[in-house]
């Protein structure tokens, strides 16, 4: 019975209008302390906060392989060890290659034998003792040693020899069959496969070596978020072991697909590393800066809901208010773009606003 007359009592009271404006005592006022700014014109920036990942950056990371078959006669760095370009890593010795170099070598002493003797022949041709044909002869052995010379200087290229070693096996040549794996970079070498007296194969990695100078943070960006964010982006990292040091760095890529349980796309940033601090493996949290906007931008405090609606406390007069709905945009470092029913240099309510609804509403607001 009481629920019954309660529901009777509510039906016949009849439903209160939304207050158009509000205005207060001087008490109220006086009570509220309200403040007031207006609303302008501005450019907003938003920041994305999230949390990723430290990787090496794979554009500078290389693998050295040998290209033929050796075994590892002395193996000279390690993991973690700073190496410059061209740095000796490892010394292998190859059947394969050292018979290579011993042909070099013996068609470049048939080459030497050749060269001289079209020399002596064309001095003495030009001098009318030896005839045409002797000469055309041994012009013709002359460009056969050279065109074989240079076939066999190919093959030990191919091999993985640089010109220097191969100007230099003339005057080593107790050192056939050895080569050396180099350092294609300054950097760290930052894994290590071989060991010594270990044969390996054409093409296998023996080292990992990486330029940390730079490295990728990869993050994960919600969808939401996405029209705000664009490669190119500025971001800012921080890691636990640099407590308060900012790494620069830019928005580089975005993934193509979305993850479709996280709702998240994922982003690689490129990010400077000029003192070595930061190693892959690293956690971080990275800032991201958003495409900027320009528009109306009120405080974040002077805005206010109910329910799905936003509102703003226009200021009408001495005492008086008119609540005013909006739509919101960007929000960031305080400020939120905002747009609908409110105009530049407008002066709204930006302090005291959650006594302010409350009055509103107490009066028959929403």
């Amino acid at each position: 019975m009481n629920k019954l007359l309660a529901t009777l009592f509510f039906l016949l009271i009849p439903a209160l209008a939304p207050a158009a404006e509000l205005e207060l005592t001087q008490e109220q006022l006086t009570s509220a302390g309200l403040t007031t700014t207006t609303v302008t014109t501005r450019e907003l920036k938003p920041r994305l906060k999230l949390t990723g990942a430290l990787t090496a950056d794979r554009r500078k990371s290389n693998r050295v392989t040998p290209v033929v078959d050796g075994m590892v006669t002395e193996l000279l760095a390690v993991e973690n060890e700073a190496v410059r370009k061209g740095q000796v890593l490892a010394r292998l010795r190859s059947n394969s290659l050292g018979q290579a170099q011993a042909d070099y070598l013996e068609t470049l002493a048939r080459f030497e034998l050749a060269r001289a003797e079209r020399a002596r022949i064309e001095g003495l041709w030009k001098d009318g003792i030896v005839a045409e044909s002797r000469w055309l002869k041994v012009d013709s052995e002359y460009k056969s040693a050279r065109a074989t010379l240079d076939a066999r200087r190919r093959l030990l290229s191919l091999a993985g020899l640089s010109d220097r070693q191969i100007q230099a096996l003339a005057q080593k040549p107790d050192r056939l069959a050895e080569f050396e794996l180099t350092s294609p970079i300054d950097g760290m070498v930052t894994g290590v496969e071989i060991e010594s007296g270990q044969l390996i194969t054409a093409g296998q990695t023996a080292f990992h070596v990486d330029d940390l100078s730079s490295l990728w943070a990869e993050v994960r960006i919600p969808v939401a978020n996405l029209s705000e964010i664009k490669p190119g982006a500025e971001a800012t990292v921080q890691v636990q072991a640099s407590p308060g040091r900012e790494y620069r760095g830019r928005l580089q890529s975005l993934a193509a697909e979305v993850d479709r349980q996280s709702q998240t796309l994922g982003g690689r940033i490129v990010v400077d590393n000029p003192d070595g601090q930061l190693r892959p493996g690293m956690y971080a949290t990275v800032t991201l800066t958003g495409v900027a906007y320009r528009g109306l931008m009120v405080p974040a405090s002077a805005v206010f809901r109910v329910g799905e609606q936003a509102y703003l406390f226009k200021v009408l007069g001495p005492r008086r208010y008119a609540p005013t709905p909006i739509e919101i945009g960007l929000e960031s470092e305080g400020w939120i773009a905002v747009r609908g029913g409110i105009e530049a240099n407008s002066e709204i309510v930006s302090g005291g606003v959650a006594e302010l609804k409350s009055h509103w509403q107490y009066q028959g607001g929403e």
